[in-house]
């Protein structure tokens, strides 16, 4: 088992289960160094661990309903394994990966490319699917929180068993090339029919420690929207970090929203 994988196994149960808008506690050897409130009503509390090798990190999601989900990645940004809440699944990283992600590559040569294998179970699932994208490094900055940002972008498939395309999303991300690290922006989630959904999970608040607001469990933002779109459900995380289930699509109306299962976070 990989380590980070036997370390998430661990840890999971002490993560998972807060009360409502309490204070987020790492794990045992563990150590939250960054708090991010997101647009989508979804906050996120970045920890690494003692025991985990040296770059990489864990990142749990908490939304409108608690506890969502919960990522491993590695010092490159490879997906380790994700747990997600909504549907009681897990996903494990199968190596070797064909084309791991690496965000190295994508800092010095501006494209990483990426194809590597998931193991998903869930209640009545048990199967492989295949993570294929790219990420492209643009020209583009924007400052967010005091924050400078590169502008990714980022285009991902899903693919069962027989090659054929469950889930594709295009979008943006946002990369802080200091500290190296990836967070959501806006995507759009491409329909068989030509048909498309945006979304924007973009981050609004940086919180560090000491700060207020660093650690908290309990989302602030456009959880109105939230409460108006609990039948969302996607599982699918963006190129590098879980998509939040819990968020409407833009501009969406309690009677537009259309329940999803389609996965991705990290």
């Amino acid at each position: 088992m990989h380590m980070l994988t036997a370390i998430a196994a661990l840890t999971l149960a002490s993560v998972a289960h807060p009360a409502q808008g309490a204070e987020f506690e790492a794990p045992m050897g563990c150590e939250t160094f960054l708090t991010v409130q997101s647009k989508a009503c979804a906050v996120s509390n970045l920890y690494r661990c003692d025991a985990a090798p040296g770059g990489s990190f864990w990142e749990a999601v908490f939304g409108g309903n608690g506890f969502e989900s919960l990522t491993a990645y590695d010092e490159r940004y490879q997906w380790i394994e994700a747990q997600y809440a909504w549907d009681q699944s897990r996903e494990r990283f199968v190596p070797p990966a064909e084309d791991p992600i690496n965000i190295d590559a994508l800092m010095t040569d501006g494209v990483d490319t990426f194809r590597f294998t998931m193991h998903r179970t869930a209640p009545g699932e048990d199967r492989n699917i295949t993570i294929v994208g790219a990420d492209v490094l643009s020209d583009q900055t924007v400052e967010i929180d005091d924050t400078m940002l590169a502008v990714v972008n980022t285009d991902l498939q899903i693919l069962a068993a027989d090659g054929s395309v469950e889930y594709h999303a295009r979008g943006r991300q946002y990369l802080d090339v200091q500290k190296r690290l990836f967070f959501l922006g806006t995507e759009e989630v491409l329909e068989p029919d030509g048909t498309s959904t945006a979304y924007d999970h973009s981050p609004i608040d940086f919180i560090h420690p000491d700060e207020p607001g660093f650690a908290q469990t309990l989302p602030l933002y456009e959880c109105e929207e939230f409460e108006a779109a609990l039948d969302v459900r996607f599982r699918t995380p963006g190129a590098h970090a879980p998509m939040p289930p819990s968020a409407a699509p833009i501009g969406s109306t309690p009677n537009s929203v259309s329940s999803g299962e389609h996965h991705d976070q990290v």
